[in-house]
């Protein structure tokens, strides 16, 4: 028994007509490019091709000689009063109006009216004011909404739930310790100085943990000059004689040439040492950049060495298999001369 089989295609259900773009009131389009693509893919529309019979052939089997041919409609189907421009050109003017108004305050500048179209109420447009009505004391649940139905669960039940053991469980650990609550300066206890003193600890207390301290030789140094400093300044004329204002004036001056020049001195160690860094870092990165070719050469050497000893044995396979194949035709024929002798030296005898 034959059996037939038949594939059944689901239809081409398109998301829009051709010409919604321009009948369609609710259809909107961003910009005047989609209005092109949306005409262009409305002119190219397979709709437009309908097939016509050739009378004379019109019963043919033959390809050279086709009963039917497509044609394209050149008709129009879209009457000469609906505009084709794209609509959102008001829309548009009316944005940058807008615009020009927020940004400019321009009180001259009237913003053009938005029209819209008029609604029948009570003809075609009555089925837009209409909404189920909300009644207290029902719960919102529309009619086509069927719940799942709910198992009673009773108190013993409830019980046994609770008392079951999960499957899994979740455990956290929470510590005493916080990062909030970690010292990280060395504790400082409060003090109080006696009045008329100046003790000598309080000129280095902008020194703390990490920034100076523990002391090193740069901080010893600049406790040295700030002690010598206290001596200078003891050694000056007091401001209120004004013999020796000039004697003053020209020893601040020769203290502020040696603070200078051991600035320039400090300054030029600085960049001593930086220079320093960078030759070594500089030297480091040659030696790591030579490292690297000497890996990329041995790499290179490797892969010459390997393909080279590759094609010598691919040469001595093949000179292997070329001698092996001479071998064997040898060793035939001395196996053919041999029955050859026998056979002769039998037919002689």
């Amino acid at each position: 028994m034959a059996t037939v089989t038949q594939t059944v295609q689901r239809p081409f259900v398109r998301p829009q007509r051709n010409y919604d773009y321009l009948y369609d009131p609710v259809f909107t389009l961003s910009s005047q490019k989609d209005h092109a693509k949306e005409t262009y893919k409305s002119q190219t529309s397979a709709d437009k091709l309908y097939s016509s019979p050739n009378y004379k052939t019109m019963f043919s089997c033959l390809r050279h000689y086709p009963r039917q041919t497509l044609k394209l409609d050149m008709t129009d189907p879209v009457p000469k009063h609906v505009p084709r421009y794209w609509t959102g050109y008001t829309e548009q003017a009316r944005e940058t109006i807008l615009r020009y108004t927020r940004f400019n305050y321009d009180p001259l500048v009237r913003l053009p009216p938005k029209y819209y179209p008029p609604t029948d109420v009570e003809g075609q447009d009555r089925h837009k004011f209409f909404r189920r009505p909300i009644i207290p004391f029902l719960p919102q649940m529309p009619p086509t909404v069927v719940l799942a139905p709910q198992q009673m669960i009773t108190s013993k039940d409830k019980l046994e739930l609770s008392l079951a053991p999960p499957a899994t469980k979740s455990v956290y650990i929470q510590t005493d310790y916080r990062d909030s609550e970690t010292q990280t300066d060395p504790y400082s206890p409060e003090f109080v100085i006696r009045p008329g003193s100046q003790p000598e600890l309080l000129t280095i207390a902008s020194l703390c943990y990490g920034r100076g301290l523990p002391a090193g030789l740069a901080e010893v140094e600049i406790i040295e000059r700030a002690r010598a400093k206290r001596v200078w300044e003891a050694t000056l004329p007091p401001l209120n004689d004004m013999t020796q204002i000039e004697k003053r004036r020209r020893m601040m001056e020769e203290q502020e040439c040696l603070e200078w020049s051991y600035r320039e001195k400090e300054i030029e160690a600085i960049q001593d040492e930086r220079m320093e860094l960078l030759k070594k870092l500089l030297a480091q990165r040659e030696v790591d950049y030579q490292t690297l070719n000497d890996k990329r050469l041995e790499y290179l050497w490797l892969v010459e060495i390997t393909c080279t000893c590759t094609n010598s044995w691919k040469h001595m396979y093949k000179y292997h298999r070329t001698l092996n194949t001479i071998f064997i035709s040898l060793r035939i024929q001395f196996i053919l001369v041999i029955h050859v002798h026998v056979y002769l030296s039998v037919l002689w005898s």
